[in-house]
């Protein structure tokens, strides 16, 4: 079990990694979520942020591995998902990426962004 000191590190780090994807320091981001997947490899939220970061540079393949990595953790993260399906619809996945939005809706019926990518992958 973690600190409290440990988790608001964590929540810091996250949070700095996230300033620098926003502002497109993509190494800087990478860096700063390898490091928090160093101390907690198992922080969905760290592997979601990879994968995000893989979709922006249109690595697509990598995003949609990274962002597995996040649901195999948190298996219902509506926004995971969604960006899951992002990386497979870049693949030319289409049904798996259809699965991955209709996941997201079944827990977020009124997910706009799920029900937008949606119709763009059917």
């Amino acid at each position: 079990m973690k600190s409290a000191h440990q988790l608001v590190t964590t929540l810091q780090a996250l949070q700095i990694g996230l300033e620098h994807q926003r502002a497109g320091r993509l190494p800087e981001a990478e860096r700063v979520y390898l490091q928090v997947l160093e101390v907690d490899p198992d922080n969905a939220d760290a592997w979601h942020l990879l994968g995000i970061i893989g979709l922006q540079v249109g690595r697509h393949q990598i995003a949609a591995e990274l962002i597995g990595k996040a649901l195999a953790i948190q298996p219902n993260n509506v926004e995971a998902l969604n960006n899951r399906g992002n990386a497979l619809q870049g693949l030319g996945r289409y049904d798996e990426a259809i699965a991955s939005y209709d996941k997201a809706l079944a827990i977020q019926p009124e997910n706009e962004e799920a029900l937008y990518n949606r119709g763009l992958a059917l």
